[in-house]
């Protein structure tokens, strides 16, 4: 299920398309319906910047969780994992002690598909940036990653249940702690 205000620009497009021919049409009708479609336009816009679709809340939780790895704040990532999957806060915390993420490790794209009862969630995450390597005498890589993370609807926030870490060239799957 994709949420119009997931992108509006299309129908903003074709909103403006519409009054722009309509105004330059001439008639005495089409100025005042292109002012109302122009309202119409500024209306669905800032509709969108209001609501929030499910999509939109797991990106946002992506993004506070890689704000948590960056700040190495442990129990921030752990509020952040449901109660049936604390195995992944143990990994969290190996991977905080087996690296630091630079200021530029940054998510470059998140590819979010929920189900149809809104409960269940898939996103496929790229990122990349420098990585320093604390167990390896501090030095730095820069790394891309590919992350395939599930995630759950509990009371009205999101947790993460499960996550995969996968070879961002062909795809297949890899130890979350593996050299690329």
């Amino acid at each position: 299920m994709t949420y119009i205000t997931d992108n509006p620009l299309p129908l903003l497009f074709l909103i403006a398309a519409v009054a722009g021919a309509s105004f330059l049409s001439g008639a005495p009708r089409g100025r005042s319906f292109s002012a109302a479609l122009i309202l119409l336009g500024i209306g669905l816009y800032f509709l969108e910047q209001y609501l929030v679709s499910p999509a939109e809340e797991v990106e946002q939780e992506l993004h506070i969780m890689l704000d948590h790895f960056k700040s190495e704040n442990l129990s921030g990532i752990e509020s952040q994992i449901a109660a049936e999957s604390q195995e992944l806060a143990e990994i969290a915390k190996k991977g905080l002690e087996m690296v630091d993420l630079s200021d530029t490790f940054h998510i470059r794209s998140i590819d979010v598909t929920i189900d149809d009862a809104a409960a269940n969630a898939v996103a496929m995450v790229r990122a990349n940036g420098n990585v320093t390597l604390t167990h390896q005498g501090g030095t730095t890589h820069r790394v891309p990653n590919l992350w395939r993370t599930e995630w759950k609807a509990v009371d009205s926030s999101w947790k993460l249940v499960k996550v995969m870490r996968l070879n961002p060239v062909n795809q297949t799957e890899m130890g979350y702690f593996s050299a690329q």
